[in-house]
């Protein structure tokens, strides 16, 4: 047990002093993005979706939120254990798509009743979260041109 909290974001030494103002992102925010996401998968599952449930059949719908779980829970495990870089802009970038589709979904197939106002709000509260997302796979980016210039100057 020790030897895996020693390779997790949380263990003594596992930010570098020149990253100590991430920290906090690192090792906070970021995992609670991932854990709020894993929420929204299983919330998927346990009640759908007002706007899914007409597009999508129930089994389809649960598919689509165990999906999200899933994705959402790889990113968790991938920021908790920053080896797993690799692995973690693959998912994020997978989570980040899974949330544009759900707002393209909700400006393209709009209220069934032209009485109703559009989900405006909600477009925007799923944007809302989109910038987390999107710093941190610019960070890992960055990060991964730092390693590739690091092992073309080694070579």
């Amino acid at each position: 047990m020790r030897r895996l909290f020693a390779a997790s974001i949380w263990a003594h030494g596992a930010i570098p002093v020149d990253e100590w103002k991430y920290r906090n992102l690192k090792r906070v925010w970021l995992p609670l993005y991932d854990l709020l996401a894993m929420w929204a998968g299983v919330n998927a599952v346990v009640f759908g979706s007002r706007l899914l449930n007409r597009l999508l059949s129930e089994e389809l719908l649960d598919l689509v939120g165990i999906a999200f779980t899933v994705v959402a829970a790889v990113c968790l495990l991938a920021v908790a254990f920053p080896r797993l870089w690799a692995i973690e802009m693959v998912g994020k970038s997978l989570l980040v798509g899974m949330v544009f589709a759900y707002m393209a979904s909700v400006i393209l197939y709009p209220t069934p009743s032209p009485d109703e106002t559009p989900n405006w709000f909600i477009v925007a509260m799923l944007g809302f979260g989109l910038p987390l997302a999107l710093f941190r796979l610019t960070m890992l980016g960055e990060e991964w041109k730092e390693r590739h210039k690091e092992q073309e100057s080694d070579a």
